[in-house]
């Protein structure tokens, strides 16, 4: 039986369901939560919504995220199956999570996923690295599992999955704009728009509706920008400092990285945010961004991190100027 008969399977009979992501959650990882989670509960399943950070100021918008809680202190019950959604690892959810499925609460893990990765780690998975977003991904799913049901117990695709589901895709294809957007990208944001999604609601929220702090937070990012000589990796840097200058806080620098990116001749943009120290010193949450030409999610994997050839993460711990240091080596290193 493969993973997907399984899951499926799973769906069927479990009755409680806890739906997650991974921490500093993106329109993809939120979405697609929340997609997936709406729809089973309409076939009458019991979901509990967790992201340890929360929903981004930025998605609250979103049908039903009101729902996605940050702790799981006040969880006593096991769940028959918990969803990784968005992830490749599910340490990646954060060390609280990992202790709560350490400890048998979880059931079986279903990790589903669009990112490539050599080390997965959950019971099953439903992996597909050539989907631009983990949402369409989720969006197949909830059709199969509709037709598995039959007209008897008929799951819906609903106004509120659709207007997740497209927030996501549109989120992870940077608007239809990026290499990764694919054609099925396209026909199932039409679908999705037809089933209720609406694009001028979902745009205005995400793009027309910034805060003063983030701009002024901006103000202060832009002077750091820092192109190395050949003028093939830029970058920029937010530290804690213009966070309590501008009353802002890391969700206001979505986005930022794409500056860097933008000018001719980059290959790869960075962005390093400072992070709150731990006991080893300073730690920077780094943002990696390629044209193409780089791989980043192997960069990123060599600090621990990950994610897409063109859009990846990782966390450094020391000086500033030690993490440009061991970044710019690794990146150059793969340039060259």
């Amino acid at each position: 039986m493969s993973d997907l008969e399984k899951i499926l399977s799973l769906i069927s009979t479990g009755k409680r369901f806890l739906i997650t992501s991974h921490e500093n959650p993106d329109g993809d990882a939120i979405g697609s939560m929340l997609a997936i989670g709406l729809g089973l509960e309409k076939i009458g399943k019991e979901i509990i919504y967790y992201n340890k950070d929360g929903v981004p100021l930025l998605l609250r918008f979103l049908p039903h995220s009101e729902k996605v809680i940050s702790s799981l202190d006040d969880v006593h019950v096991g769940f028959d199956a918990t969803f990784v959604v968005d992830c490749t690892d599910t340490s990646r959810v954060g060390v609280k999570f990992e202790d709560f499925k350490n400890r048998g609460r979880c059931g079986v893990t279903i990790l589903i996923d669009h990112h490539q990765t050599s080390k997965p780690s959950a019971d099953l998975y439903i992996l597909n690295p050539s989907a631009s977003a983990t949402g369409m991904i989720i969006y197949s799913l909830l059709k199969t599992l509709s037709l598995r049901l039959g007209s008897g117990q008929a799951l819906k695709i609903t106004p509120d999955v659709a207007m997740n589901l497209y927030t996501s895709i549109l989120v992870d294809t940077g608007s239809f704009r990026y290499s990764n957007t694919i054609p099925e990208a396209f026909e199932i944001a039409a679908e999705l728009v037809e089933l209720g999604a609406s694009p001028w609601e979902i745009s205005q929220a995400l793009y027309e509706s910034e805060s003063i702090g983030k701009l002024k937070l901006l103000g202060c990012v832009l002077p750091t920008l820092e192109v190395t000589e050949d003028g093939r990796i830029a970058s920029v840097v937010v530290n804690r400092d213009m966070f309590k200058a501008t009353g802002t806080s890391k969700e206001d620098t979505e986005g930022f990285v794409n500056f860097p990116r933008c000018i001719n001749g980059v290959d790869v943009a960075v962005l390093f945010r400072e992070e709150e120290p731990s006991e080893n010193g300073s730690r920077w949450k780094i943002s990696l961004r390629s044209k193409g030409s780089v791989n980043v999610a192997q960069i990123g994997e060599r600090f621990g991190g990950g994610g897409h050839e063109r859009a990846a993460g990782c966390t450094i711990s020391g000086t500033l100027a030690e993490a440009k240091r061991l970044l710019f080596s690794a990146i150059k290193e793969v340039l060259q």
